[in-house]
């Protein structure tokens, strides 16, 4: 070739160019969706896609009340036109304000129907109310228009019957799988235009009706729409309660769903696309769609504009997940207060008052006894011993062996720890027992004694009273004597600073807050000042009970059951403090 030369480029073959678009549309649902658009775009208000069985075949029949195919000179439907412009659609040559709301401009969606059968019939009426019908068949490139007797419901619309179905669409293709498909693919366009679409199942003898597909997720507080160059891109973004992973957010046109998931686009791999909590619908009508298979959009500046404007406004919904996240834990947490202010209530009201006092639950019901008054609540030495008697008493009448007591063997006295503010009394009582176990009720002398730190000390019988006037820790010593037998028994009682416990705010059990601690061990800890049970929100245990309510309800009870004892018996020994978590521990596991 010697020179340059230019020319035009054409197609070299119609109907293999026809072949190649017709079977690029292989998904069954998505052909059925491309003929209730086409319905959708004639105006209809109502769309009714039957299923039914016809000498034992398989048929699809699409009826909408729509304006119908468009007329020629004629008057008659211009199916000629339809079957003969492939690629060059009717709705392109729409005015701009006749084009609004419409959605075909490839031409080459009823080329879908080979996914679907053997053959399409479409009939539609003229201007006279004649019907006229054209046949098109799969895989053969003649069409068939024609005259058809009756006429169609309310002498408008469009009626589409494809059929027989072949053999691997016929089990797709059901009611139910419609329903669902059409309900995510068209949820925006049946939003905007309120076209109702009904389906019915003859085969499965079902009627269904779609209606747009509902989010499970809450919705974000986002704006609903945001300008860009090109047009309006609108956002309706829900938050999965726990995540899951069909939670995806689609890809729409104007409507109708172009992407099942925006991660599809390798620019939206990343969080909080792919952390399977959002679900939703991002819309922006400039895209353009990639003729063949309708589900993919072409990259151009349309597209770069939507990937830079959706970008910008990530930092919005990051933010938006961040203050739901908090306002759920919050709500979470108030109710896993209550539960756990329940349960410990119940406990400690089953726990004794004088050793459990430090958290001040009121004594509403105590041990089936509503009002009853606690020993510490008294005052005297009468009182208090008259009390321990009478208690003893009780006890002893209640107890399993009817045996007597035997000699002296130990003794102990309870509380066997206590805390008490600066000028507070704390009652002490002594329990002499035999080798049994047996508590001994008359016959043995006790002397009370401080043995360490300074306190007032008054002792009357098996009580005795200990006051003090500065903060520190005090050690009682009773001494039991029966005959010739001699025994002795040790308490501790804390003495704390009256500005340390004196704000009645910190009264009743306390609250807790989430902290993080990055690298501590340490799970929770007591601050005294502001009542509250911090916990550490960072810790390897923390993030594991965080699977289940329950299980992260129970974390939180432990915690607390933690907190409780080292509170009140700080001073006592490993194994002592481990007994009085499990004692703690049994009577709250089941409350939580």
């Amino acid at each position: 070739m010697k020179s340059e030369t230019r020319g035009r480029l054409k197609i070299g073959d119609q109907w293999n160019a026809i072949n190649i678009l017709a079977r690029s549309q292989t998904h069954p649902l998505k052909a059925v969706c491309e003929l209730t658009e086409n319905a959708i775009d004639a105006r209809s208000t109502r769309i009714e896609v039957t299923r039914m069985r016809r000498r034992g075949r398989v048929y699809i029949e699409l009826q909408d009340d729509g304006h119908g195919v468009p007329l020629n000179d004629a008057g008659d439907p211009d199916f000629a036109y339809i079957a003969t412009h492939i690629c060059d659609s009717m709705k392109r040559h729409l005015s701009g304000q006749e084009r609004a709301g419409v959605h075909g401009e490839f031409g080459i969606g009823l080329l879908s129907f080979w996914s679907l059968g053997e053959e399409l019939r479409m009939t539609s009426s003229g201007d006279d109310g004649r019907r006229y019908e054209l046949t098109m068949l799969r895989g053969e490139p003649a069409y068939t228009v024609r005259p058809v007797r009756g006429e169609l419901p309310g002498g408008r619309g469009t009626r589409v019957v494809v059929g027989p179905l072949l053999d691997v669409t016929r089990s797709i293709l059901t009611g139910e799988k419609l329903q669902r498909y059409l309900s995510a693919e068209l949820r925006n366009r049946i939003c905007n235009t309120g076209v109702q679409i009904h389906i019915n199942d003859r085969v499965a003898r079902r009627k269904l009706i779609v209606t747009p597909r509902e989010f499970e997720g809450d919705p974000l507080e986002l704006p609903k729409s945001i300008n860009t160059t090109h047009g309006r891109l609108y956002v309706d973004l829900y938050l999965h309660p726990n995540g899951a992973a069909e939670s995806r957010v689609a890809l729409c046109k104007d409507g109708t769903r172009v992407l099942r998931d925006i991660r599809e686009l390798i620019q939206f791999q990343r969080s909080p696309w792919t952390e399977g909590r959002l679900e939703g619908v991002i819309d922006y009508d400039p895209l353009n769609l990639a003729p063949g298979t309708r589900s993919d959009v072409v990259p151009d500046i349309h597209l770069d504009t939507f990937v830079q404007t959706v970008q910008r406004f990530e930092a919005e919904i990051v933010a938006a997940i961040e203050n739901r996240d908090r306002a759920e834990r919050e709500r979470a947490s108030e109710q896993i207060l209550k539960q756990v202010h329940k349960a410990f209530v119940h406990a400690l009201q089953n726990l004794p008052v004088e050793e459990y006092y430090f958290f001040d639950i009121p004594e509403r019901t105590r041990r089936g006894r509503p009002g009853s008054a606690t020993a510490s609540q008294r005052s005297g030495l009468e009182v208090a011993a008259q009390t321990a008697v009478s208690q003893m008493s009780r006890e002893d009448d209640s107890a399993t062996l009817p045996l007597e007591a035997g000699p002296l063997e130990v003794v102990t006295i309870v509380p066997k720890s206590a805390r008490k503010r600066i000028g507070e009394t704390c009652t002490l009582t002594a329990r002499p027992r035999d080798e049994n176990g047996i508590e001994i009720l008359s016959e043995v002398e006790f002397e009370w004694s401080v043995t360490e730190g300074g306190a007032r000390l008054e002792g009357a019988g098996h009580c005795c009273q200990v006051t003090s006037g500065k903060p520190g820790l005090i050690v009682v010593e009773v001494t039991a004597k029966q005959a010739e037998v001699s025994t002795r028994g040790h308490a501790t009682v804390r003495f704390v600073d009256t500005d340390e416990d004196s704000d009645e705010s910190k009264k009743g059990l306390p609250t807790y807050r989430l902290e993080p601690e990055h690298g501590s061990q340490r799970r929770s800890r007591y601050d005294a000042r502001a009542n509250e049970i911090v916990i550490n929100s960072a810790h390897r245990d923390f993030l594991a009970s965080t699977s289940g309510p329950a299980k992260h309800r129970r974390y939180i009870g432990k915690l607390y059951a933690k907190e409780v004892v080292l509170i009140n018996f700080a001073h006592e020994t490993p194994g002592e403090i481990m007994e009085r978590l499990i004692e703690v521990l049994v009577r709250t596991e089941d409350s939580l």
